[in-house]
């Protein structure tokens, strides 16, 4: 692995093998019971799943990867769709719902279980009904963090309606609703630490370590965004059509964006327990653009662009309990300049939770890595 220092990859291996490997075994993959223990296609489970606690500098972070978290969450993503005009844009957005619900917490195994909230802004009949769909890996190191997610929508409603007709709530309740229009979205970053050994980022999001005392660092990286985004007819309504240029008028839009970015986490400590970290990573890159107009008109362009991550966690944290408010924004890639379509992603979470000592028993203690 060029440029990887050769100390990490051993647990970005092990990382790597950990989804690999349970990921197949939810699949339904046949495990075998050698004399190496229990084994998947020849892997020793035990091997790949245990959990090693990472070395850091104690007097700044605590780790409680041997401690049972048992938490409730509630968490929300929003996503917006701006189209440029003349005055004002579009701003259309997928109709979502915060969702409630629990998790736990223990060595490698993790899971969450939540319930869409039908209420608190999701409202179907006023805003229609979204499609989404979302898968997101992360294979993380102490120094080197790796992310990719993909998301799906289908479904929007238009936020602000008055941009094409003033009187639209006038005359209606709900949102004008485009079921046509289709997002996708693959965004791929990688990033470096430069301090892991007394920054926490599992601490800044509300996970199994703590912060002591004070402690940021920089951080470099690179992205890789793809986005494609189509309907059956024009992004813009008929009725406003006058007011955004030809170029908006579009059917389909596809981008791809290559980048570097870099910036500084924080995290600052009060009163031992209580603590906020912040992050802002922006980021410069080459963007190719394809899109086609509503009068079958292809556009292809090659230009400079720039994407950003900001995140800020408000939290508590003590040996036993833990809770926090996460947010973090993502614009998407944009052009520098004369940009017609623009993206970002917000995401909100909210934890509360309680570590507990235990000691697999049973079944649990059966299980390969425990």
């Amino acid at each position: 692995m060029k440029g990887v220092p050769t100390r990490l990859v051993p647990d970005l291996l092990r990382s790597l093998l950990r989804r690999v490997t349970l990921f197949l075994c939810l699949a339904g993959c046949p495990a075998v019971v050698s004399g190496q223990g229990l084994t998947l296609l020849g892997i020793p489970l035990d091997t790949v799943l245990r959990t090693t606690p990472p070395k850091v500098d104690r007097n700044y972070i605590v780790t409680y990867y041997r401690r049972l978290h048992l938490f409730a969450v509630s968490d929300r993503q929003d996503y917006s769709l701006r189209v440029a005009g003349s005055r004002q844009p579009l701003i259309y957005k997928p109709n979502l719902a915060w969702t409630l619900g629990a998790g736990i917490d223990y060595n490698w195994l993790g899971t969450e279980f939540t319930l869409k909230l039908p209420f608190l802004g999701y409202n179907v009949a006023r805003k229609g009904r979204t499609k989404p769909f979302g898968l997101t890996l992360n294979i993380t190191n102490r120094k080197l963090w790796f992310s990719t997610q993909y998301q799906y929508y289908k479904g929007f409603y238009l936020k602000n309606p008055e941009v094409v007709d003033p009187n639209w709530f006038d005359q209606h309740r709900a949102y004008p609703y485009r079921g046509d229009i289709r997002s996708q979205t693959v965004l791929g970053n990688i990033m470096y630490m430069l301090n892991p050994l007394q920054l926490s980022v599992p601490a800044g999001m509300l996970q199994r370590e703590r912060q002591r005392k004070n402690a940021g660092s920089w951080v470099v990286g690179g992205f890789l965004t793809y986005q494609t985004i189509r309907a059956d007819s024009s992004w813009v309504p008929t009725i406003g059509q006058a007011d955004f240029a030809p170029d908006a008028q579009l059917l389909r839009y596809k981008s791809l964006a290559l980048g570097l970015n870099a910036g500084y986490m924080q995290t600052l400590v009060f009163g031992n327990y209580f603590f906020t970290s912040f992050s802002l990573r922006p980021g410069l890159g080459v963007m190719l653009e394809r899109s086609q107009r509503v009068d079958g008109e292809l556009s292809t362009q090659f230009r400079l662009g720039w994407q950003g991550v900001g995140t800020l966690t408000a939290g508590y944290s003590t040996d036993i309990y833990y809770g926090g408010l996460y947010y973090s924004t993502t614009f998407n890639s944009r052009a520098l300049a004369g940009s017609i379509v623009n993206t970002s992603v917000e995401y909100v979470r909210l934890v509360v939770g309680k570590r507990l000592r235990y000691q697999p028993k049973g079944i649990v203690k059966r299980l390969p890595g425990m």
